[in-house]
Parts: C-alpha cells; sequence; structure tokens
C-alpha cells in the first residue's frame, strides 16, 4: 500500500517567531501523528519529531516561510495540525499585546483607590 504524503508552505506570523516554547509545543505536536515529518527552511532540513532545538536551528524569525512534509498514514493531519498552531501563533497572547496596550488602564489609573 503506498503511503500518503502531504506538503504545505507557510509563514511563521507569530513576533517572536520559533522560540524554545514554540518549538517545545510544535515537536510535541508532530510526535502525537505516525507519519514521518520534516520542517524545511530553504536548504535545512530537520525532523519535527527531534528536540526543540532541532527547531530552532532553522532559526525561523517572524515572516520566514517553512515548509512541512509529512509522509505516512495521517500525513494530511500532521500537516494541517502544525500549520494550524504556527497560525494560531503557538496559541500564545503575545502578539496581541501591541494591540491591546491601548485599551489597558495606565500605571496611574490602576494604583488610584484610596
Amino acid at each position: 500500500m503506498a503511503e500518503n504524503e502531504a506538503t504545505r508552505t507557510v509563514t511563521v506570523t507569530n513576533y517572536e517567531g520559533v522560540h524554545l516554547r514554540a518549538a517545545t509545543l510544535l515537536g510535541s505536536l508532530a510526535q502525537r501523528f505516525d507519519s514521518t515529518i520534516s520542517v524545511a527552511k530553504g536548504n535545512h532540513v530537520v525532523d519535527a519529531k527531534s528536540t526543540p532545538l532541532q527547531w530552532l536551528s532553522l532559526g525561523a524569525g517572524q515572516g520566514e516561510v517553512l515548509v512541512l512534509k509529512a509522509v505516512g498514514q495521517d500525513a494530511a493531519e500532521a500537516v494541517d495540525a502544525l500549520a494550524g498552531m504556527l497560525a494560531a501563533h503557538f496559541e500564545e497572547t503575545s502578539h496581541r499585546c501591541h494591540d491591546d496596550a491601548s485599551q489597558a488602564p495606565s500605571g496611574e489609573e490602576r494604583g488610584k483607590g484610596g
């Protein structure tokens, strides 16, 4: 039986790029799948299931393009899940901090009350 293959090109949109916490989350997510999964930035390719340091070795900052490739029975699901986590900014809220800053009360306003 032939194995499935899925490839997706994604852009890192997170303000801090793929940092250690994100690399740990991405690697843990990749390990949930049976497929072989690789991530490439240019000619540099790493095993998505390896250590977070492999992800960090890509040096993937905001705006950089990564190619996700999976081979196996759950290849499409694996690529969808990783692309989804990248698009969701690794479930962080820091990418919104700059937008929300204007709505937060200033230090003086928070200190009032007595």
